[in-house]
């Protein structure tokens, strides 16, 4: 059997078949926070990510349980979860062994949390007690050992409820700050295929910079690890359809193409001229779809 050693924590591998669907880039704030996590389930406790949206809370979860080849489960929380309906997703999760991921979880009202405290308190007792079966909401169900429970905040946001302290003492807590982005773009651009990645990674890290800095603020402005992503994956893709283009004049294009969309009218001359300065004497031409290009300014004339 194969065990995984962490600080004072064993865990036995889960052999659970993932495929190669991508892993996140180890920043040091991915190894504390994988430090916690496990510290946290090896003393039988959950684990609760707290901190700004875009800063990796469910990801790091996901990418945790993927090195212990474990399922791992997400939950969007909201008004209209009640206590049958995490009773019953508990009992699944405690009788596959797989991990629960309950995004935004103060977003429950706050008298679903008390009977939902109970609840995991009943789990974290039978795995302390090293049982393999035990009685959850009138019935008795089987408890396989590698189950983790994993909840993830947003605090300070509008709808939030604050946790009551006895759901609170069942969970290790660990605050999320902004991530390294320059050392995530570097190594995402490595592994999509470019030989400047580093000096690209600069460039791509400034340019979000400035453009949260001196952009208007829209509500639907977003310059944090989500918008980077999506950038660095269409990046990846133009790259491998035109690979004799220079690697500044792809990147330039990716960004231009996902982000000028969102802007206002009033800021579109300050990203190109924060586009220009950063990427002198490229002009690279937007990317035409011939048939969807046509389709629509043929409907138009017709209108």
């Amino acid at each position: 059997d194969v065990l995984i050693r962490q600080c004072s924590g064993d865990f036995r591998f889960g052999y659970e078949y993932q495929g190669l669907n991508g892993r996140l880039v180890i920043t040091p704030l991915t190894d504390r926070c994988y430090m916690t996590c496990t510290q946290a389930l090896h003393y039988r406790l959950g684990c609760a990510p707290a901190g700004p949206a875009g800063t990796g809370k469910t990801e790091t979860v996901k990418d945790l349980s993927k090195a212990m080849a474990l399922q791992c489960k997400v939950f969007c929380c909201g008004e209209g979860l009640d206590f049958k309906a995490m009773g019953s997703i508990f009992s699944g999760l405690v009788q596959t062994g797989a991990w629960g991921c309950f995004d935004e979880f103060n977003r429950i009202p706050v008298e679903v949390l008390s009977v939902v405290s109970a609840q995991i308190k009943t789990i974290q007792t039978a795995l302390a007690d090293g049982v393999g079966r035990f009685a959850f909401e009138g019935r008795e169900i089987g408890l396989v050992p590698t189950i983790g429970i994993f909840i993830t905040m947003n605090p300070g946001y509008a709808g939030r409820t604050e946790l009551p302290d006895n759901l609170k003492a069942l969970f290790r807590p660990v605050v999320m700050v902004t991530p390294d982005l320059a050392m995530i773009c570097e190594n995402m651009l490595m592994s999509e295929g470019f030989g400047q990645a580093k000096m690209l990674a600069k460039k791509m890290t400034v340019l979000y910079a400035l453009a949260e800095a001196q952009l208007s603020k829209q509500y639907h402005y977003d310059f944090k690890l989500r918008a980077l992503k999506s950038v660095l994956v269409m990046a990846g893709s133009l790259k491998r359809a035109s690979p004799e283009l220079d690697e500044s004049t792809i990147l330039m294009r990716a960004l231009r193409d996902m982000n000028m969309p969102k802007f206002v009218y009033a800021d579109v001359p300050l990203f190109r001229g924060l586009i220009g300065d950063l990427f002198p004497g490229l002009d690279c031409p937007r990317v035409r779809y011939p048939d969807f290009n046509d389709a629509v300014e043929a409907a138009l004339v017709d209108a």
